[in-house]
């Protein structure tokens, strides 16, 4: 199996093969990279159904997906919330999303420093094997906090930091104990933990 968090540094992080892509090129390589983002072989870790009826979404309720990619998640929760932002900076994958026709998805082509989400916009901002690659987290966290409604929460999955037979190199992860520290020195708690996957933290915070 291919390694899904390499393929995520490619679709999170702005290079030159992105670049390309934004202007009408690189499209052998979008198509690879939106093949591995489906891999057949992740539903059996990422659970990823489960991940959605844990977090027990309103019908009312916006989500964020933050690096969206493909729309793994995001066709998922559009499925049940009132409105999804797919965000990501790759405008192929978002054109991707697009494709699905989903009425209720709204595409955001974001910069690697902020998701440009609207103030006050969402309930749930979601990061999957995503956040480890996001510099200057505390400024996006402030961003983040900006775009949340009160009450709102941050959802985070990402691989434990330790060998593992899927996701990147263990000096490329960011540990469960340091993203708790990081979102607390934000202002935000953690208010509840999953512990049902095997590769994966998955928490929830809320604003302090």
């Amino acid at each position: 199996m291919r390694w899904l968090a390499s393929v995520l540094v490619v679709a999170l992080l702005p290079s030159a093969a992105q670049q390309g892509e934004r202007r009408g090129g690189g499209r052998g390589e979008g198509r690879g990279l939106m093949r591995s983002l489906e891999e057949p072989g992740r539903a059996a870790w990422q659970k990823p159904d489960e991940v959605v009826e844990a977090l027990a979404i309103r019908r009312d309720e916006v989500v964020a997906d933050i690096g969206a990619g493909t729309g793994y998640f995001t066709r998922r929760f559009a499925a049940r919330a009132a409105r999804v932002y797919a965000v990501d900076i790759n405008q192929r994958l978002l054109d991707q999303i697009a494709g699905l026709g989903l009425p209720n998805v709204v595409p955001v082509l974001a910069e690697p420093g902020d998701p440009r989400l609207p103030e006050a916009s969402i309930d749930t901002a979601f990061f999957c094997n995503v956040l480890h690659h996001i510099g200057n987290r505390p400024d996006y966290f402030a961003r983040l906090a900006r775009a949340l409604k009160p009450g709102g929460r941050i959802v985070v999955i990402d691989f434990h930091k330790r060998p593992l037979p899927v996701g990147p190199p263990v000096e490329e992860k960011l540990s469960e104990q340091d993203l708790v520290g990081e979102l607390s020195r934000s202002g935000f708690r953690l208010d509840r933990s999953h512990g049902f996957l095997d590769y994966q933290y998955f928490l929830e915070f809320r604003p302090r």
